[in-house]
């Protein structure tokens, strides 16, 4: 049942794109009157899972899946169907790359922003590559737009192999194949 509340939860995300937004024209008809510009309603959405069955989203582009995001809760607010963001309580975020490997992450909470699909996770974050390479740092963001990680903050990377790297920041794939971790100012 949480499960259906959760894709409910996110179909409301997603229709409160659609809110204000006029009915096409019927064939033979004219397109009705413009009567004013449409003011898009403020949609809050609240996602309750548990340890079993937690809450669930997925973000897919061009038929691929790039990350799956299993969380305790979630709550959110959507404006417009481009305008919103998702706090989220005890993410488990797995995070796909092209080729189909996969990091998995945890933190106590992060914010999803539905502009660009990137994902800050902050109190804490700790990674796992699918090769066993571990990343723990204070804040770790997902740009989707580049899908690359960004760590900030006591960034520790130990390779599979126990190389270890260590800084304030880290720039990297989501493989955490080709890495930068440097400390100082930009990179």
């Amino acid at each position: 049942m949480r499960s259906e509340l959760v894709a409910g939860a996110a179909g409301l995300i997603f229709l409160a794109g659609c809110a204000g937004r006029a009915p096409a024209p019927s064939s033979g008809q004219a397109a009705p009157a413009a009567t004013g510009t449409a003011t898009p309603v403020p949609v809050h959405v609240v996602g309750q899972g548990n340890a079993l069955t937690p809450a669930v989203m997925t973000w897919s582009k061009a038929n691929r899946k790039v990350y799956t995001i299993r969380a305790l809760s979630f709550v959110g607010n959507a404006v417009g169907g481009t305008n919103g963001s998702a706090v989220l309580d005890r993410p488990h975020i797995t995070f796909i790359d092209r080729s189909g490997s996969s990091t998995v992450a945890d933190a106590p909470k992060a914010t999803v922003k539905q502009r660009d699909n990137s994902i800050d996770m902050m109190g804490g974050v700790r990674a796992r590559t699918a090769e066993g390479g571990i990343l723990t740092c204070d804040n770790l963001r997902y740009d989707a737009t580049t899908e690359r990680l960004h760590g900030e903050g006591h960034v520790v990377l130990t390779g599979p192999n126990g190389l270890q790297l260590s800084g304030d920041h880290l720039d990297g794939d989501v493989r955490l194949h080709d890495v930068k971790v440097w400390s100082g100012g930009q990179g």
